[in-house]
Order: structure tokens, then C-alpha cells, then sequence
């Protein structure tokens, strides 16, 4: 990938958003600094998961 990674929006329903919060609030607890990922990373994590599992 290069340096300027090209990106798209992508449309979720608001219960897809609201557990990707949820999830991101599991994250935050996990932490013992208290990070939090963003919802967006959140969202690429599932979605790289997803993509490998389908390859297997």
C-alpha cells in the first residue's frame, strides 16, 4: 500500500455503528491506559478478519 492509500466511504446501518461502540468500548476496558481504537479502525480490523476468514 502506498503512502496515500486509496479509501471509500461505506454505509452502515446505525446497529452496525452501534457495535462497532460497543466494541470500541470493550477495547477501551481491555486497556490499562485507557486507548481506545476508532470506530474506524475498529470497523478495518473486522473487516480484514472477515476477508481472511473467506480466503480460508
Amino acid at each position: 500500500m502506498t503512502s496515500k492509500a486509496k479509501v471509500k466511504p461505506i454505509l452502515l446501518s446505525q446497529e452496525q455503528v452501534n457495535s462497532l461502540v460497543r466494541i470500541q468500548a470493550e477495547e477501551r476496558a481491555k486497556s490499562p491506559l485507557g486507548i481506545t481504537p476508532s470506530v474506524h479502525e475498529v470497523a478495518r480490523r473486522l473487516v480484514a478478519k472477515a476477508l481472511m476468514q473467506g480466503k480460508g
